[in-house]
Parts: structure tokens; sequence; C-alpha cells
């Protein structure tokens, strides 16, 4: 199977669009996607058929049925919010749009139509400056927060799969003892295990997820870095693990690498070394059947592409692409 690829370019009003070779590796570059304004953050229905995008000037979200054949978007509808929202994410029902607000320290809840268009607004909530991501459990039924530093935090919520509510957990917050800065998050895929990367610390912070009530417990923050970097020059961004869950990746804006770690079946992360990238990889991500890894430059405005070595979780580069300005989100669509 292959796969529609839209790089979102923060600094130009349009989706670089590719199309992805699942046997080779290969990104075919096709006709960049207008957008209204410059995008941020995207998120995509279960099935691809729908996708969003937060066009965070206009301070909108806007709506897209996606033609998973040729991977064409035709818009369906637009919703204005209070600020622009740096993460979006679908949850695991398909009819909520949930939001995060750096700038306003918020939370939000949409609801999503029957025909995938945004609907009302169905919560506002404030946290603390720093919303940096929100993401849900397996289950749909626990949402995570982080905000980095101040207040150097992950807000912790039930959440409500029948009526899109979040309300607080017990208790409402985490704190690292030192000023990590969680930014954002991963699951491991089977597992009870939550691994944060701090933007401000250089790090990555492993908890245990207690299934049943949702809180989590920090067991491990190891360095991004290697021992002779300056982490004052230094701030990580994304953080993503195999499917297998035996190695995890961290970006480091500064040393302009991606950090390797195996993952043990404890959870602990073991330092594996460093694959130099663009110039600060923002974002980076696996192709869903997760045998490459693609790396945005939002300093170069390039798209690095690597093979992943599942022997020992080493990248193998394979080509580099030119995108738009300022790229920082890749979103995946299997085509038909």
């Amino acid at each position: 199977m292959n796969y529609h690829v839209y790089v979102s370019n923060a600094g130009s009003s349009y989706f670089s669009k590719f199309l992805l070779d699942t046997e080779t590796g290969a990104l075919t570059q096709e006709d960049n996607i207008a957008l209204d304004a410059e995008p941020g953050a995207v998120a995509t229905s279960a099935d691809g058929s729908l996708l969003y995008v937060c066009l965070r000037k206009e301070k909108t979200y806007q709506s897209f049925q996606v033609n998973k054949v040729t991977g064409q978007l035709s818009p369906l509808n637009k919703a204005t919010v209070d600020d622009g929202g740096p993460y979006l994410k679908i949850d695991n029902t398909d009819r909520f749009l949930l939001a995060t607000y750096y700038g306003a320290g918020a939370v939000s809840v949409h609801a999503l139509n029957e025909d995938g268009s945004i609907g009302d607004q169905l919560q506002w909530i404030e946290t603390e400056e720093h919303a940096h991501s929100i993401q849900l459990d397996r289950s749909n039924s626990y949402a995570y927060v982080p905000h980095t530093n101040p207040p150097n935090a992950i807000y912790q919520f039930k959440f409500d799969e029948k009526t899109g509510a979040l309300s607080a957990n017990d208790p409402r917050k985490i704190q690292p003892e030192t000023p990590e800065g969680p930014r954002h998050f991963v699951f491991h895929p089977s597992k009870d295990y939550l691994w944060s990367v701090n933007e401000n610390g250089s790090t990555v912070s492993a908890h245990h997820f207690d299934p049943a009530t949702g809180k989590l417990i920090s067991f491990q923050v190891i360095s991004t870095l290697p021992d002779d970097f300056d982490g004052e020059n230094n701030s990580t961004a994304e953080i993503r693990m195999t499917q297998d869950g035996k190695y995890l990746y961290a970006s480091n804006r500064g040393h302009d690498s991606l950090a390797i770690f195996a993952v043990g079946d404890d959870g602990t992360l073991t330092a594996k070394g460093h694959q130099p990238t663009e110039e600060t990889p923002r974002y980076f991500d696996l192709d869903p059947t997760g045998a490459y890894i693609l790396s945005l430059g939002q300093g170069s405005g390039r798209m690095a592409t690597y093979r992943i070595n599942h022997d020992d979780g080493s990248l193998v580069p394979m080509a580099t692409y030119e995108v738009g300005e300022s790229p920082l989100w890749i979103q995946f669509v299997a085509k038909e």
C-alpha cells in the first residue's frame, strides 16, 4: 500500500504533497495544495477520509474531505477559535476534535458532525501557559496535556467518549522535580508505559501508566544529547516509537539530530546514538508501515528520509526533498 504524504509548512500557505512508495521508501513530489493561510497542526480521521488543519494566524480550524485515490482535498467548513492551537487530535470514535493552545494556556473540545465538518465547541478548559499537545490513551478514557517550562507539568484528564467531556483527574497534574518541560509524548503500543520528550531539559521521561486510573508515575529521565554537547544550545521537539516497541526516537533542535534509544522490557531507555538530520528538526514521524522515518528541517525547508534498521534501531539515510518554508507537520493517508 502506498500513502499520500502532506507536509504542513508554517511559513507557506500550502501543503507540500508527496506519494510514498512503501516498497522502496521513495517519495514522488506532486503539486502543492493551496490553503487560505499558513498551516500548522494536522489531524485525520481513523480511515483518513477526513483531514483537519489549524490555520494559526487566522485562528481557525478547517476540515476537508480527502479523495484517497488522488489525495486532493475538498473543503468542508471552518471553525473560529480563540487562539491558534499548536496541536490537534481526533478521539478514537472520530466524533470529537481536541486541541491545545500554547499562548492561551487552554484545551478545547469540538464536536464533529456526521459529514466530518467541525461542529460546536463543547469545552474550553484553562490550564496554564505553554500547553503543547494532547493525546488519548488506547481505551479513549484518559487524556494528557504536557506543558513546557513554566509550568513544567503534564495535566491529567478523564475523557467521556459519549459526550466529549474532559474532566480533571486526581491529581490534576504531575510535575518533574527538575525543569524538564514536557512537550510531546508517546505510548507503548501494547504495554502500560508513556514517554514524554522534554523541550527545556533535552531529556525523555519514562512513566508508568495505570490503565485503571489514568495516573502517571515517572521512573526515568534520560538525556537526548551526547555528553560533550552543551544542552543550553538545544531544545527537543518530537518523539516516536517503533511499532514493536523496541526503539524510541526524539528530535534535537540545536544538535540537529534524532536521538535513538533501545526500550527495555521494563520501559527503561538505553541511549544507542544519534542520527544527524536537517536543521531544527521540529517534527518527524514513522510511516504507517513502520519501515521509514521522515524528518522535517524547520530551518532548512527540507525533509530527510531514513530506513529503520530493526536489528539495532539505527537509521540509514535515503534521500532529501525540498518542501515549503518552516515545515512542522507530516500527515499520512492510505492511497486507494
